[in-house]
Formats: structure tokens, C-alpha cells, sequence
């Protein structure tokens, strides 16, 4: 049981350790799923492979792609939620991976949930329908010892923290609408004063008005409380508006890394350059019309693609690209690509468009 008190007043944001700007950094982490191919014969599907990224303390990681890209499988990696088979989590100067590959929580790995939690993309199925919204708000209170009396101040506090009334409480989720239910799913997360929440598509399934509004309220929660948001969504316009930097997933690996505002003033990767050109906007024009679209479907992870991952779908596929994978490069401060375009010898010439999009340099 838990004998201080539990503050329910938002606390001053936690003040970076010295040396330790990032909160989180994702190290090289794979995941694979086995699968039945036939009645003797079994493959592995590739989620992710060779993630790596950092969130700096008190900002907001966006990470974009198409489905099936593996995004939801990084969440649920960096939350805890499934086992890692490659690489390190460093969170808060820690490596924590190895308490989650016990089978049995300890203190390190209660202790880590308590700073990490995580926000689904539907609000209805992550809500437990026969529990009140004050009990499902509580439950993490209760694991982590809180008392009775604290749970309730808490809760009461939450709720309105998140704009709904403390008489909500006695609520059930089918009693809600889907804002009011993902609204729950926000302070459910918050229940433990966590520094890192991770959002899972949280605002896809919801009308654009409600969407606006949740949005608004994560960035003013993030300012109050000093939150560090890791934000996934295929919606480009709803990662640019959260979003302090940007992780594009390709197949299970990023292909490109930087800044929120330098992603979407140059992005450099053929498939970032599409994903912004696929963006609708009032008039029906994309970013850059001028972009070749995207043909072909996203290959299987049961057998990808050779090399670079994306040459199946790329318009400027070069024959290295069968050949080999194309390693991180920084073509300029910052800003991460994995594209053999930005070789110092590539043979290649950048594409250039007459759409107002800064050229893509590349040598000769």
C-alpha cells in the first residue's frame, strides 16, 4: 500500500538528466512472427526490422506508413505488450529489455509500466464493458497500491483533466460516445503519472470535429504535464500538427528521419516524397501533383523484397538496389535517409518537379 500522498494536482515536468536528452531510443530492434505455410513447413513474418529511433525528452515522435508497416508491432515493442527478438530499448538512460523477456513481471518491469502507457486505436474494444468508466480509470491505481480514498480523488481529478465531469465516473462505455470513450482511454493512461504516452492510431476512428478536439487536448495535456508523446497515425496532416520530429516506416524499417517542419519542406525518400502527394487538401490537389504515384501493392514480410525493400514500387530503381540494402545516410544535419539515391557515387539523377517542392541534390 502506498502511505504518501498522491498528489492529483499536475506535477512540474520531470528536468532532464544531465547527459540523458533522449527519453527513449530504440535501438535496432526486430520482431518476427512464425507462421504456418503448410502442414510442415513454417516461415517468419518480419514486423520490424532494425528500428531505431530517439525521442527527445518532453516532445512528440511521429511515425507514419502504410498499413501493414509495422507500427502497431513498434508500440506494442516499446510499451512491453510483446518481446523483442533484436536489438535495445534504452529508456531514461536504462536498458530495459531484459526485465520484459521474464515471464513474470518483477519491480523493474512494474515500475516501467508505470512511466510507459499507451493509448489504442479503437475506444471501444481497449474499454472493458462490464466495468464502470471510474473502475476502468482506477484498476491501474489499485495494481500499483493506491488507496481507496486516492483512487477516487484521482479519478475525479482525471476526468476533468481530460473534459469530462467527475459524474462520469458511474458511467459504462457503451453509455459514451467514441470522443468520450478514447477521452477515457486518455485518462486511463494518465493514472499513473507516466513521462512516456504512446498513441496507436488514437484519433483515427473518430469523426474530424471530435478528432481536432483530441488532438488540442493531448498537446495541452503534453504542455501541463511535461509529457513525452510517441504519435502514430497514417494521417500526414494529424502527424505534422502533433509531431516535433518524424519516423516513415517502410516494411518493418525507417526509411527516413527527421524533423517534423524538414520532412515536410524536403522530404528526400521516393516513398515520403509519395506519401505527402497522396495527401488530400481542399481543391483536390496533393502537395505535389507532380509526384509519380505509388503503384504495386506493399510485398509480403513473409518474403520481402531483396535489397532496398521499397525497389518493387520505386520510379527510380537503380540495379544496386536488388543488390544491397541502402544503409542510414544524413544527407544534411539532422535528417536520416535510407536510400542509395544519396550514395556519393550514385549514378542517379534526383527527380525534380515543377510543383514548388525543393529539388532533391544528389551527386553525380
Amino acid at each position: 500500500m502506498v502511505t504518501e500522498s498522491i498528489a492529483t494536482e499536475p506535477q512540474p515536468p520531470v528536468p532532464a538528466s544531465p547527459g540523458r536528452r533522449n527519453l527513449l531510443e530504440v535501438v535496432k530492434v526486430s520482431k518476427r512472427f512464425p507462421v504456418r505455410l503448410g502442414p510442415l513447413k513454417r516461415g517468419y513474418v518480419s514486423a520490424v526490422d532494425s528500428l531505431s529511433f530517439d525521442v527527445v525528452r518532453g516532445s512528440t515522435m511521429g511515425i507514419v506508413g502504410e498499413s501493414g508497416c509495422g507500427k502497431s508491432t513498434a508500440a506494442r515493442l516499446i510499451v512491453g505488450l510483446l518481446p523483442i527478438d533484436e536489438g535495445d530499448i534504452i529508456f531514461d538512460g536504462a536498458n530495459v529489455r531484459a526485465p520484459r523477456q521474464l515471464h513474470r513481471p518483477g519491480p523493474s518491469e512494474k515500475a516501467l509500466r508505470r512511466n510507459m502507457q499507451m493509448v489504442f486505436q479503437d475506444p471501444h474494444s481497449s474499454l472493458n464493458p462490464r466495468a464502470s468508466v471510474g473502475e476502468i480509470i482506477s484498476f491501474p491505481m489499485k495494481v500499483h497500491g493506491f488507496t481507496k480514498e486516492q483512487q477516487r480523488e484521482r479519478t475525479s481529478w482525471l476526468l476533468e483533466q481530460v473534459g469530462l465531469h467527475a459524474n462520469h465516473a458511474s458511467y459504462y462505455p457503451h453509455q459514451m460516445s467514441g470522443g468520450q470513450r478514447q477521452r477515457v482511454n486518455i485518462a486511463r493512461a494518465l493514472a499513473l503519472s507516466p513521462q512516456l504516452v504512446v498513441c496507436d492510431e488514437a484519433v483515427s476512428a473518430l469523426d474530424k470535429s471530435v478528432q481536432a478536439q483530441v488532438l488540442n487536448l493531448l498537446k495541452g495535456l503534453q504542455e501541463e504535464l511535461g509529457l513525452t508523446f510517441i504519435f502514430i497515425s497514417h494521417d500526414l496532416n494529424v502527424v505534422q500538427f502533433m509531431s516535433d520530429s518524424v519516423c516513415v516506416m517502410y516494411l518493418g524499417q525507417a526509411v527516413e528521419t527527421c524533423g517534423a517542419d524538414r520532412l515536410y519542406e524536403n522530404p528526400l525518400h521516393p516513398y515520403t516524397r509519395a506519401l505527402l502527394a497522396s495527401t488530400p487538401v481542399l481543391g483536390g490537389v496533393g502537395v505535389a501533383s507532380d509526384v509519380p504515384p505509388l503503384e504495386g501493392e506493399l510485398p509480403s514480410p513473409l518474403s520481402p523484397p531483396s535489397g532496398c525493400r521499397f525497389r518493387t514500387r520505386c520510379p527510380f530503381v537503380m540495379d544496386i538496389c536488388a543488390e544491397e540494402a541502402p544503409p542510414v545516410r544524413q544527407p544534411e544535419p539532422g535528417h536520416h535517409v535510407a536510400c542509395h539515391l544519396y550514395a556519393e557515387d550514385s549514378p542517379a539523377v534526383a527527380p525534380r518537379y515543377a510543383s514548388g517542392l525543393p529539388v532533391i541534390e544528389v551527386s553525380r
